[in-house]
């Protein structure tokens, strides 16, 4: 739930286009009853400006008390589809909220609208939206757009209210591929013991998580515990590799954007290897010309990476390079 939540401005209104070809019956019909001087007419004209009115009545009640929230996903991958989850909350205590859309307001972004056909009094309901972020990078969400049409689409009435939320949006990813060769470390250190992926067995066992692989599934324990359960293995630690990715645009550059086409398609490209690399069991570290990522250690996830390669920007040729740690770190 957001602690922070602010309406911005008031309820507007506007016809919609079976809304305004309504208006000019409505129009007609009351001029022909007025210089007709006709009862049915007349008649015909008051039924036609009650449902004008019943119906900006109604709108507002589905409107009225009616809280939303939204709910990010746990990942977003750059040019892939990802949904988001609005939650409306009905306080009302007897009336439910009818044909209700949440539109999220993204600058230059076009989003589906999160659509609840009924929100009953006192619950919740939750809808979700497709949407596909253009890029990668900090992905800032604000205002929200909340309309209805009800009851009888001649009016579309709403709001806006403010959620802020973020996430960083993690580099595309290209199609899988087996890792690249790596070579061993030289070096005489002595070996590090760490449960992950290797070659020898560590002794113990852990509980099956999802992406784990079935032929590391002990199968006596499992039957014993009545659960699944995998094998824990040292870890090699001498496999490590270091990705770069060069950051540094050249001022006498020609076409810019080529150059940046190429360079976010260099990111998706070790952001890819990252992911196989580690799925093999070998450490990774991601550099660029003035940052450098945490180092991953084989088998764990690859989030630290992604996130570092989601977030580098591209630097001035001839800039002194940046010391410490990254941002994104």
């Amino acid at each position: 739930m957001r602690i922070f939540r602010r309406r911005l401005g008031r309820r507007k209104f506007r016809l919609t286009r079976e809304g305004r070809a309504f208006l000019f019956v409505t129009i007609g019909v009351g001029l022909a009853a007025v210089n007709t001087a006709n009862n049915l007419l007349y008649l015909v004209l008051g039924l036609l400006l009650s449902l004008l009115l019943v119906s900006g009545v109604l709108s507002d009640l589905a409107l009225w008390k009616l809280r939303m929230n939204r709910k990010l996903p746990a990942k977003m991958f750059a040019g892939k589809r990802a949904l988001i989850e609005i939650t409306a909350r009905n306080d009302k205590r007897w009336l439910a909220s009818i044909s209700v859309e949440a539109v999220d307001q993204l600058d230059g972004v076009e989003t589906q609208p999160a659509r609840f056909l009924r929100v009953p009094p006192g619950e919740s309901v939750s809808a979700a939206y497709g949407f596909e972020p253009p890029k990668r990078g900090l992905l800032e969400l604000g205002a929200v757009r909340v309309v209805t049409r009800y009851p009888f689409g001649l009016i579309e009435k709403g709001y806006t209210v403010y959620l802020p939320d973020e996430i960083v949006v993690y580099p595309k990813l290209l199609e899988q591929a087996p890792a690249p060769p790596f070579e061993q470390m030289p070096g005489d250190a002595a070996p590090m013991h760490r449960t992950g992926r290797g070659s020898e067995f560590a002794g113990s066992v852990r509980y099956y998580r999802e992406g784990d692989e079935a032929r590391e599934i002990h199968w006596k324990r499992t039957a014993t515990r009545g659960e699944l359960v995998v094998r824990e293995r040292d870890q090699d630690l001498s496999l490590f590799v270091t990705l770069f990715v060069d950051n540094v645009r050249p001022q006498d550059v020609e076409n810019r954007e080529a150059w940046t086409e190429q360079f976010e398609q260099s990111i998706s490209e070790v952001a890819t290897a990252t992911f196989a690399y580690l799925n093999h069991g070998v450490s990774v570290q991601v550099r660029s010309s003035d940052h450098a990522s945490p180092m991953v250690l084989g088998g764990a996830p690859p989030d630290p990476i992604w996130h570092f390669l989601a977030m580098l920007r591209p630097a001035r040729a001839g800039a002194p390079p940046e010391t410490g740690k990254s941002r994104a770190a």
